[in-house]
């Protein structure tokens, strides 16, 4: 039997105030987080989060997720193609699923999972653990792939297409299912990574929930004036820089949304940090070297204690931001995860090596 905690709307709105910030950059809108926690609520159909731990070996569960460009979310949410991908993907394994994983820590791709989780047939629960401690731009920078676990059958939804796909590889599914989701309108419900709760124990990034959930709660809390300095605290981060967006350009293409953000900072200098979909490097204009790099995070947050994303309205010339680093916790620098960072970063132009950057404060 599984031990399980039903999340209150409280709890709903502390995870979103801190998978935002933990998105860096990326894992979808405010927006998309808010849409379902509303929806929930509403319904009286509030998530029940479980511990890897109680999870028995044998259970079958897998990640649900939208996957894409998050420019392309526009207007109200509708997640069903998520549910629809995880409901096709439950007759394909050898026992029905019977628990929901969540792929990684953002204002979208937190709460997509919860919104699967109850609006199947029979609801289910979800792990409090996913494939990072963050947003990440692609499937081979998740430590469920560092694992070796067999991220198919794939199954991807669009409202009115269900397509399934046989790619055990993460790395060679990342680069199709980039293309399906092009043909889909750029965002898809994605079902896949189907393992036991053995397995999850292993792969698993664990309380990813609960740390988002407490740091929600301590921005909440912490004075108005203390809102960023508190979020530092507890991440064992700091501020790079306070200053205002002076420009913000993005580009939708591949499935991804490709962008540079500047911030003319306070003290006078400019802060330029490139994104693909989340926030991958930054760099000072005082500086021959980045200041940050992924698979460290690189966040924005208002002075009020908003988290936001490079979709957000908040992300906007005008727009006076606090970026926060933060040293990525150490299962994300597995030598496998950073060679797909590198990967990533080597695409938009840098050819460095990775540096930690605790290293490059």
């Amino acid at each position: 039997m599984l031990k399980t905690a039903t999340l209150t709307a409280q709890d709903l709105a502390d995870i979103l105030t801190g998978a935002a910030l933990l998105g860096a950059g990326g894992g979808g809108p405010i927006s998309v987080g808010q849409q379902i926690i509303d929806q929930l609520v509403k319904r009286g159909t509030l998530p029940v989060l479980v511990a890897p731990a109680d999870l028995g070996d044998t259970d079958l569960g897998a990640v649900s997720a939208f996957v894409g460009a998050p420019d392309a979310v526009t207007g109200e949410f509708d997640f069903t193609p998520a549910v629809k991908a995880f409901a096709q993907l439950s007759t394909r394994t050898p026992r029905p699923l019977v628990f929901v994983l969540p792929g990684e820590v953002g204002a979208g791709n937190t709460f997509i999972p919860m919104a699967v989780a109850v609006s199947l047939a029979t609801p289910l629960p979800v792990v409090d653990c996913a494939g990072a401690r963050r947003a990440i731009p692609a499937l081979g920078e998740d430590t469920y792939a560092a694992a070796g676990v067999p991220i198919a059958p794939i199954i991807i939804a669009g409202t009115d297409k269900i397509v399934g796909l046989d790619v055990p590889d993460p790395i060679t599914a990342d680069s199709i299912l980039r293309g399906v989701i092009e043909g889909l309108g750029n965002t898809a419900g994605v079902a896949m990574w189907a393992m036991d709760g053995k397995t999850v124990r292993t792969a698993a990034v664990e309380g990813t929930t609960s740390y988002a959930l407490e740091l929600g709660r301590i921005i909440r809390r912490a004075p108005a004036a203390d809102k960023v300095a508190a979020a530092c605290q507890f991440m064992g981060g700091w501020l790079v820089a306070r200053g205002t967006i002076t420009a913000h350009a993005e580009q939708t293409a591949g499935g991804f949304d490709l962008g540079t953000t500047a911030i003319k900072t306070d003290a006078g200098w400019t802060l330029t940090i490139y994104n693909q979909n989340e926030n991958l490097i930054a760099w000072s204009s005082l500086s021959p070297r980045p200041l940050g790099m992924a698979p460290d995070l690189i966040c924005y947050m208002t002075d009020d204690g908003v988290g936001f994303s490079n979709a957000d309205p908040q992300a906007a010339v005008g727009q006076v931001v606090n970026v926060i680093a933060q040293p990525s916790i150490p299962a994300m620098r597995a030598p496998y995860i950073v060679t797909q960072f590198l990967a990533q970063l080597e695409s938009i132009g840098y050819g460095g090596p990775y540096v930690p950057i605790e290293q490059l404060r």
